[in-house]
């Protein structure tokens, strides 16, 4: 059984982070929030109903039907340089049908976790400690897409032909683009029969995980018997690394070793976790030009992990580093938005049936 001394102490440590979250929370950054630009994607109303055959199922089980509502948004990060990523889910705060009457809205918002710092580990069982799955941050994620041959007016085009200038021969090339987040709500299918066939205005915020500054640290791109400490959690050691000119492009494989001994916290960092001064977000392959063989680091589900093997090929001369991308600061940001005039899908639609 835990001493009563210390059972208080974890009280009041729990508090302070509860008090902590709150006030964070209290006040929302205006720069921020323009980094992000969002907006509803699609409202979907769905409804399927499962037939069971009793000589079949080995359980008599009755037919079941499943009927949802969701609101689905995307998210546009404007500025990416200082953005971690953004959270699965959002909460809605105020909706208004169409005729402007106030909907209940039954949410509940997140609660703060306790800071996984070592002396916490005897922490009383009755203590939350994780975040369901739709907490979690992700990462921001791109894809790769060739660039499309510039828009030349139509005037510059006749008057290139009338000179006879001749115009350099467009060659697309592999770029990674950022792709959007998304975000879904699940809302009350009563909505459906009292709203008026309309959500007249609709609220609610979400969380973005935000660092202050970017800091990069970088080391040759070669074997080394040298432990490299990255951030007060994380170490690297590279085992291998090997880089050859294969043609136009190159070859390269390599092997890290992560230590994170010293790591706190969960496998998925997830709102209102403890944040650490500094936070170790991806990691880059440096060519000889200073260009990253691909810079989006491979982003997923936070915090990253920057250890293991791997390989691959490209263009341009050979890779010189490995940069290891850190962030600094890093906070719980909330983003506020709100939707005008959203139409309801009508279930008895013949036009939505087909």
């Amino acid at each position: 059984m835990i001493p009563l001394k210390r059972s208080f102490i974890y009280l009041i440590i729990f508090i302070f982070t509860n008090v902590s979250m709150a006030s964070n929370d209290a006040g929302i950054d205006k720069k921020v929030t323009k980094l992000f630009e969002i907006n509803w994607e699609s409202m979907r109303y769905n409804k399927s109903v499962e037939q069971y055959n009793p000589e079949v199922t080995s359980n008599q089980q009755p037919s079941r039907a499943d009927e949802n509502l969701t609101l689905n948004c995307q998210v546009e990060i404007k500025d990416p340089n200082l953005v971690l990523g953004i959270s699965r889910k959002g909460f809605l705060t105020e909706m208004t049908d169409s005729k402007k009457r106030n909907i209940e809205i039954n949410q509940q918002e997140p609660e703060s976790r306790i800071p996984p710092i070592p002396a916490m580990k005897n922490m009383p069982r009755n203590m939350p400690r994780f975040r369901p799955m739709d907490m979690w941050y992700e990462g921001l994620r791109y894809t790769r897409q060739f660039t499309q041959p510039p828009t030349v007016p139509r005037w510059k085009a006749l008057l290139f032909k009338y000179l006879r200038i001749p115009q350099k021969p467009f060659k697309p090339q592999l770029v990674n683009q950022l792709e959007p987040s998304r975000l879904q709500f699940d809302l009350d299918l009563g909505l459906l029969e009292t709203s008026g066939g309309e959500i007249r205005s609709l609220k609610g915020y979400y969380y973005a995980l935000v660092a202050e500054s970017i800091l990069h640290v970088e080391v040759p791109f070669e074997p080394n018997d040298q432990w490299v400490r990255l951030t007060d959690d994380v170490a690297i050691q590279v085992k291998e690394a090997e880089c050859k000119i294969s043609g136009s492009g190159i070859r390269y494989n390599f092997d890290i070793e992560e230590d994170q001994s010293a790591r706190r916290g969960f496998d998925r960092l997830s709102v209102g976790d403890y944040l650490p001064e500094k936070m170790v977000m991806g990691r880059q392959l440096i060519k000889a030009d200073g260009e990253p063989t691909d810079p989006s680091m491979g982003h997923g589900f936070l915090p990253v992990h920057v250890g293991g093997s791997g390989g691959g090929s490209g263009s341009g001369g050979p890779i010189k580093k490995i940069r290891f991308v850190i962030a600094v600061n890093p906070k719980h940001c909330k983003i506020p938005f709100e939707f005008k005039k959203i139409p309801l899908p009508n279930p008895e639609s013949k036009e939505e049936k087909e």
